[in-house]
């Protein structure tokens, strides 16, 4: 019941977050990018209100860690069948939707829009939160699926 209540809340955050909408995983993942992190110059002009440096360097460095647990989870899935099973997708699917989401927010901070303090640091947390899951689904679909 918790991992669903995180994925439900995490798929409202990534909603929210990509007005645009989200793309599916690819068949094969994705190269690991690093997300590039804030620089003290850029903080001393910072111009977004309710969207703080610190808190694009925390995405930042959960982005760092998140994505090459995503894209080991995402090849196990594939090799051992987990395609078969919905909810698996759509967890896998919600994890590259928010990274896609994060790398977005880093690279220009605007696309938070009027998102208040309080709203960042959640969204924050969801990020700690996810990543913080990530073994858990990489130890399930290191598994053979079976119906």
């Amino acid at each position: 019941m918790k991992k669903l209540f995180v994925l439900i809340i995490t798929l409202i955050m990534a909603i929210s977050l990509v007005a645009c909408g989200g793309e599916k995983a690819a068949e094969t993942p994705e190269e690991i990018v690093e997300s590039p992190s804030v620089s003290e110059s850029e903080t001393s002009d910072w111009p977004y209100e309710n969207v703080t440096p610190e808190h694009i360097q925390a995405i930042s460095d959960v982005l760092v860690e998140l994505e090459p647990l995503y894209n080991e989870a995402a090849t196990l899935a594939l090799e051992n069948g987990w395609e078969a099973d919905e909810l698996t997708v759509q967890e896998l699917n919600t994890v590259y939707v928010l990274i896609d989401a994060g790398k977005h927010g880093v690279a220009d901070p605007s696309e938070y829009g009027e998102t208040s303090k309080d709203d960042m640091d959640t969204v924050v947390e969801q990020y700690q939160i996810i990543l913080e899951a990530m073994p858990d689904l990489i130890d399930k679909v290191s598994n053979p699926y079976e119906e």
